[in-house]
C-alpha cells in the first residue's frame, strides 16, 4: 500500500489575512438625548402646586414679567424640606430651549434645608413663554412649579385720584389720561365704571394701545347743579397676570364762579405795562392842554357823583347781569337802607320812629346794649337794684297803641 505524501497546502489570500470589519458595525447605535424617554416624566402625575406634605416651593410660581430680546434673566427657586425625615427627591428641569435650569445636588435633603435652582430665560421673540419644573417625591403628591415669561407695559402710570378744577354751571371740562406703551406689540384695554355719575362721561370704554405709541382716555365733567361729585373706574390691560388700575375722579361746581372769572379777565385786560414817566421835553404843548382838560372833566364828574350821592340819588342797578336783576326784584322801596337806619338811630330823633323798620332797629340796638352791659358786669363789681315797675298810666298807653296798630293793620290787609 503506497502512502502518498501530500505537499503543503496554500490557503487563499483573503481567508488567510481577512478584511478588517469596522467597529461601528459591532457597537449598537446610541440613542439621541432628545428622544430618550424619561420614566418619571411619562409615568407620574405632577399636579400639586406650592407644597405637599414633604416639600415646599418658594415661590410657588416663577414670573418673568417684562423682558428685552437678546438679554438673559435669572430667577431663584428653593425646594425646602418641611418634613421631619431625610429624603431624596428627583427634580425634572424645564424642557424648552428658552428656559435653562441648573442646580447642585450633593446630598440627601435634610429637614429644614433646601435645594436652590437657578432658572434662566433667553427670549428670542415678543410673545408668551411657558414651561414648568417637576419634583418627584415619595408618595403620589408630586410638585409642579409653573414658569411664565411675558411682555408687559412698564411705563403705564395711572394716578389713583384726580381732582378737577371747579367749573361754572353749564360748562364742561375735559381731562386726558394717557396710556403709553414702550413695547413693540399692541395691548388691548377695557374701562369698567364702578361708581358712575350723570355729570361724568368717559370715552372710549375699549380700545388698543398701539406698539410704541400712546392712547388717551378722555373724561368729561359737565355739572347739572351745584355739587361735588366723583366717578370711580378700573382699567384692565390684556396682559398676563395683570391687575386692574383703580382711579377716582372728583369734580365740583360752585356758584358765582363765572362772575369771578369775568372779573379776573377784566382785571387782566385793564392792566397796562408801566414804562415810567416820559420826559417833559417830549410832550408837546397841545398834549398838556388836553391832559389838563381831561383831568378837569374827571374831577367835575367825581364832584357830580358825590353830590348825587349826598342828595340821596342812588346809582342805577345794572340789569344786564343776573345779579343786578335779582337785586332789583328783591328790593323793597318801603325799607330804609342800613346807612339811613344808623343815621336815624344815632340822631335819636323820635319823629322818625313811626316807621316799623325804625322801631325794630331801635329795639335791637337797645337789646345789644343790654347784652354788652350784662357781659361787662360779669368781670366787675356793680350794684344792680333794677328799674322801677311800669306805672298804670304807661301800661294803659301801651295797650292803646297796640290796639291802634292792630286796627290799622287789619284795615290795610282787608280787601
Amino acid at each position: 500500500m503506497e502512502v502518498v505524501l501530500s505537499g503543503p497546502q496554500k490557503l487563499p489570500e483573503p481567508l488567510r489575512r481577512g478584511t478588517p470589519v469596522p467597529l461601528s458595525q459591532l457597537v449598537e447605535e446610541s440613542r439621541s438625548k432628545a428622544n430618550t424617554p424619561n420614566h418619571l416624566l411619562e409615568s407620574k402625575i405632577y399636579a400639586k402646586l406650592k407644597s405637599n406634605s414633604l416639600i415646599q416651593a418658594e415661590p410657588a410660581e416663577l414670573h418673568f414679567s417684562g423682558f428685552e430680546l437678546g438679554k438673559d434673566y435669572v430667577k431663584i427657586l428653593k425646594l425646602i424640606n418641611i418634613s421631619s425625615e431625610v429624603m431624596n427627591i428627583h427634580v425634572i428641569p424645564t424642557q424648552t430651549k428658552h428656559f435653562q435650569t441648573t442646580y447642585t445636588k450633593k446630598y440627601r435633603l435634610i429637614p429644614g434645608l433646601a435645594y436652590t435652582l437657578r432658572v434662566r430665560l433667553c427670549p428670542d421673540e415678543w410673545r408668551y413663554f411657558y414651561d414648568c419644573i417637576r419634583v418627584h417625591c415619595k408618595g403620589e403628591e408630586n410638585l409642579l412649579i409653573p414658569v411664565h415669561a411675558y411682555p408687559v407695559i412698564d411705563d403705564l402710570r395711572i394716578p389713583p385720584h384726580i381732582d378737577l378744577s371747579a367749573v361754572p354751571l353749564g360748562t364742561s371740562v375735559c381731562q386726558a389720561i394717557p396710556l403709553r406703551c414702550s413695547c413693540p406689540i399692541d395691548f388691548e384695554f377695557q374701562v369698567q365704571v364702578i361708581q358712575p355719575h350723570e355729570a361724568f362721561s368717559i370715552q372710549p370704554l375699549t380700545g388698543v394701545i398701539p406698539a410704541n405709541g400712546e392712547e388717551n382716555i378722555m373724561v368729561t365733567f359737565s355739572p347739572f347743579q351745584y355739587e361735588t361729585c366723583q366717578l370711580t373706574f378700573q382699567l384692565i390691560i390684556s396682559q398676563f397676570n395683570s391687575r386692574p388700575f383703580l382711579c377716582t375722579i372728583s369734580g365740583s361746581c360752585t356758584p358765582h364762579l363765572a362772575l369771578s372769572e369775568l372779573g379776573k379777565k377784566a382785571g387782566h385786560g385793564d392792566a397796562v405795562r408801566y414804562t415810567g414817566p416820559s420826559p417833559v421835553t417830549q410832550v408837546p404843548r397841545q398834549s398838556k392842554t388836553k391832559l389838563r382838560s381831561t383831568k378837569e372833566a374827571d374831577k367835575s364828574k367825581t364832584l357830580r357823583d358825590q353830590a348825587s350821592v349826598q342828595a340821596g340819588l342812588k346809582p342805577p342797578v345794572d340789569v344786564c347781569t343776573p345779579a343786578g336783576v335779582a337785586k332789583m326784584l328783591i328790593k323793597d322801596t318801603d325799607k330804609l337802607s342800613s346807612k339811613d337806619l344808623k343815621e336815624a338811630i344815632s340822631c335819636g330823633s323820635m319823629a322818625g320812629l313811626h316807621n316799623r323798620q325804625m322801631k325794630e332797629a331801635l329795639f335791637r340796638k337797645k337789646v345789644q346794649q343790654h347784652v354788652k352791659e350784662e357781659q361787662a358786669n360779669r368781670v366787675r363789681w356793680q350794684v344792680r337794684v333794677g328799674k322801677d315797675p311800669v306805672s298804670e298810666h304807661s301800661r294803659r298807653q301801651i295797650a292803646e297803641e297796640r290796639e291802634i296798630a292792630l286796627h290799622e293793620y287789619m284795615v290795610r290787609i282787608s280787601p
